[in-house]
């Protein structure tokens, strides 16, 4: 149903088959827990994941300001994390085009349109879920994409549960809803299968996957499944019940990098593999000093774009090295050499360095 999407997957040296994995890297500056590095895509990419998307990034900034540009992708995708979506928040049609125009140029593999996003920073800018009742707009989104990039160039979308009458959940609605957006040139649709909520209340009770099950059967374009998954099983039994292309998972991966491994390594052995990571991108001198601060609740904040706040997925710091640690070793339970036990010790949490972060994790977890 989608050839160019399969042939990019086995350029990647992935199976071109209906089972394909893959990793968001949602919204990193509206929500503090939210930390994602490029180092961290790697680490599950060498677990299994096959598919990388950004952080969502704001559109009108990526299609004009080359600085913005820079500290989103660096100088360029490298070959290591292809292939990558960027995913974007966006409101005007050329605009967005742009923007994917740029992505490509900068070495993508696609563009994701982000209509699903709950949160607040989204309902401000009337962009995410908060544009999802316009569906004119969000297919005029995709139409100018498609008409700006070529075939090979994935223009995707994420999307969630619409509402109906009486702001119930309406499968009807979500079906005609994204046929539309397939109907404009999308190459994908992933679908969260909750409704949009409000910014503190967006993962309430259990996803609905029977919506996941009619888009696969309406659509002809690759669909993918994201919520319920906790664990390896959960990955199996969704694919199993919803026949989706794919399995998206965002804050699991946090918790486990390693969520579509079949080989399960021990968080340990996770967090090594992850500090590893971080020194080889350190040494390569991923450009300018990092150049980041402490904002609100601990996040990372730059401000090398006037007037715009963002954190950078392509180096790391000593603020996104605590928090991924932090969120690997919360499988290693409780009591005397437990992840919370060598989390709450004052080596780590007030470090200053990712060097003496590195060096206290390794001796604990020797």
């Amino acid at each position: 149903p989608a050839p160019d999407l399969r042939r990019l997957w086995s350029d990647a040296g992935v199976e071109p088959v209906e089972r394909v994995r893959r990793l968001e890297l949602e919204d990193e500056h509206a929500d503090q827990r939210r930390r994602r590095g490029r180092d961290v895509g790697l680490l599950c990419r060498r677990h299994g994941a096959t598919l990388i998307y950004t952080e969502m990034l704001m559109a009108e900034q990526f299609a004009v300001d080359a600085d913005y540009r820079f500290e989103a992708l660096g100088a360029g995708v490298r070959p290591e994390d292809k292939p990558l979506f960027v995913q974007f928040a966006a409101t005007d049609p050329d605009v967005f085009a742009s923007a994917c125009a740029e992505a490509r140029a900068m070495g993508a593999d696609g563009a994701d349109l982000n209509i699903g996003c709950p949160q607040r920073r989204a309902r401000e800018g009337v962009y995410g879920s908060w544009m999802q009742e316009d569906w004119n707009l969000c297919a005029a989104l995709i139409a100018a994409a498609r008409a700006r990039c070529p075939d090979e160039f994935a223009i995707t979308a994420k999307i969630r549960v619409q509402y109906g009458a009486c702001d119930q959940p309406s499968t009807e609605n979500t079906v005609a809803f994204a046929k539309r957006l397939e109907a404009a040139g999308a190459s994908l649709i992933a679908l969260h299968a909750r409704v949009r909520g409000s910014p503190e209340r967006r993962r309430d009770g259990a996803a609905d996957l029977t919506v996941v099950c009619a888009l696969k059967a309406a659509l002809r374009i690759p669909v993918l499944s994201n919520g319920n998954v906790r664990c390896r099983g959960d990955v199996a039994a969704n694919l199993a019940f919803t026949g989706a292309d794919g399995v998206m998972s965002a804050e699991q991966l946090l918790r486990d990098p390693a969520l579509f491994d079949e080989t399960s390594p021990a968080p340990a052995a996770l967090v090594g593999e992850y500090l590893d990571l971080c020194a080889a991108c350190e040494s390569r001198a991923l450009p300018r000093e990092d150049g980041s601060k402490n904002g609100k609740d601990g996040a990372v904040t730059r401000s090398v774009t006037t007037g715009v706040e963002r954190y950078s997925v392509w180096w790391p710091n000593i603020e996104v090295v605590r928090c991924h640690a932090k969120r690997m070793l919360e499988g290693l339970g409780t009591g005397r050499g437990s992840g919370l036990e060598i989390l709450q010790r004052n080596t780590f949490r007030r470090a200053e360095e990712v060097a003496r972060v590195d060096e206290y994790l390794r001796k604990r977890l020797r």
